[in-house]
């Protein structure tokens, strides 16, 4: 029969404390996103994910650099979303324009 040190979750890798303190930080993130706007959301996202990747593939120091790299693409991701929610909607406009001129 196998033995397991106290206090750890075998399938993390990582302490109790670890576990709860993750849990915590997750709920404060999840219940302060509601008054984030979209840039912040993504961008917050986008670090949590990268963290989470980062504490996986290289402990600490790889869930600092995860979490930086996730939030630099989080906020790419929503900047392009921006760009191309602008485009689209200036599309829109410029077809209604053409209607109205034909319409005169």
């Amino acid at each position: 029969m196998q033995t397991r040190a106290a206090g750890r979750v075998p399938f993390l890798r990582m302490s109790a404390t670890s576990l709860r303190m993750f849990y915590i930080v997750s709920l404060v993130f999840t219940v302060g996103a509601c008054t984030m706007n979209e840039t912040q959301q993504r961008t917050g996202s986008g670090a949590a994910i990268g963290a989470a990747a980062g504490a996986l593939l290289g402990g600490k120091s790889g869930a600092a650099w995860g979490a930086a790299l996730g939030a630099g693409g989080g906020y790419l991701v929503d900047q392009t979303k921006k760009r191309e929610s602008t485009e689209a909607e200036n599309q829109r406009l410029r077809e209604e324009n053409y209607r109205l001129q034909q319409a005169q």
